[in-house]
């Protein structure tokens, strides 16, 4: 609907920061008041902090959150949005099986790539004090399951991807390189998550997730892709695969050189897969990562519309001066927004690393 809609802005590169940074403060303040529900909970249910059904529910209210959020910014603020979930922004075309199928096998084979070095990352982390199964959810009852089902792998995927390889992402490639504008968005997207032992694989997630949006330029194969890791990741916790995986880990740990051959060769061998395969799935599009900013030329015209709305039917050097000194001044104020929110975030997983060591 935003998408069509008239006499609306698209999300620019300050308001997309903006966007940014908003979307960290409710994160902030949801997780304010889910800590002030377990303080009064815990004279009742003394274990309420580790227990599955609370911190599922939980979940699913963060992403609630980020619904609510998403659309209330968008709609108060006026804007739309400058890309398209299903239809491929340009031409409108529709699903192709490239769409579907390249982020399940791109998701398999993040995993295959990641896997290790996100242990020996864990294991690092662990060894600085940070106890043995920290962040993990206990999964005991039914509907523990199925809530965190519905929180990582429908709700999670489509908030956060519309968040962070969305709006954040097309903001970011209006001022900055396709390149630089993945690896921020996959920056901000490892810190929102606050905690010291996903860094490494949600920075890598981010990464795959930007450079499919880009490639495919439409919001579903990210989404799928990152729907596909959590689900993965639910399986690798959840069934037999898990003890297959913890022996794994263990050989690797008694055999260090051996270890660091599999790490790398694993890495180089699946990241290879994952690179081409993303690649060549999307040859036909025209926009690579080294295409740079992206819509200076509709910004360009946005800023002409408004000096002919203003009556200025001749353009004089003062105009354009002023007119390149608010956009400076704009994208001024939107670095300073990012990095804000995500100083924010730094600040939190160093609070959050620090109160798992002295636990």
């Amino acid at each position: 609907m935003l998408k069509n809609s008239k006499n609306l802005l698209s999300y620019d590169y300050n308001g997309a920061t903006s966007f940014y940074l908003g979307s960290i403060i409710v994160t902030l303040l949801i997780q304010a008041a889910g800590g002030v529900v377990s303080s009064a909970l815990v004279k009742t249910y003394p274990n309420v902090a580790s227990n599955g059904d609370f911190n599922t529910a939980f979940m699913i209210a963060v992403q609630l959150a980020n619904l609510a959020f998403i659309y209330f910014y968008t709609k108060i603020k006026r804007y739309k949005f400058d890309f398209t979930f299903v239809f491929r922004d340009g031409d409108g075309k529709g699903i192709t099986p490239a769409v579907i199928i390249v982020p399940v096998f791109a998701a398999l084979f993040l995993m295959i790539c990641m896997y290790l070095p996100t242990v020996w990352f864990g294991e690092l982390v662990r060894v600085m004090g940070v106890p043995e199964g920290y962040g993990n959810i206990e999964l005991v009852t039914p509907s523990s399951v199925a809530m965190i089902v519905i929180a990582s792998v429908l709700l999670a995927p489509m908030f956060e991807e519309t968040i962070y390889r969305g709006v954040l992402l097309h903001g970011l490639m209006r001022e900055k390189t396709a390149l630089r504008a993945v690896m921020l968005s996959a920056l901000a997207f490892m810190l929102m998550h606050m905690n010291p032992i996903q860094v490494v694989f949600q920075f890598a997630l981010g990464a795959v997730g930007g450079f499919i949006a880009v490639k495919s330029k439409r919001l579903l194969p990210s989404v799928v892709l990152h729907a596909t890791a959590n689900a993965l990741a639910l399986v690798m916790q959840m069934t037999p695969l898990a003890g297959y995986l913890a022996a794994f880990v263990a050989w690797n740990m008694s055999h260090p050189v051996a270890a660091a051959f599999i790490t790398l060769g694993l890495f180089a061998a699946a990241g290879g897969v994952l690179f081409v395969m993303i690649k060549c799935a999307f040859t036909h599009e025209k926009l690579s990562l080294r295409f740079g900013r992206k819509n200076s030329a509709d910004a360009k015209g946005e800023l002409s519309a408004e000096n002919n709305a203003a009556g200025d039917d001749v353009k004089t050097s003062d105009t354009i001066t002023e007119s390149e000194v608010r956009r400076k001044i704009a994208r001024s104020n939107g670095t300073f927004k990012y990095w804000i929110a995500a100083g924010i975030c730094v600040v939190m997983l160093i609070v959050n690393f620090v109160t798992a060591v002295l636990s």
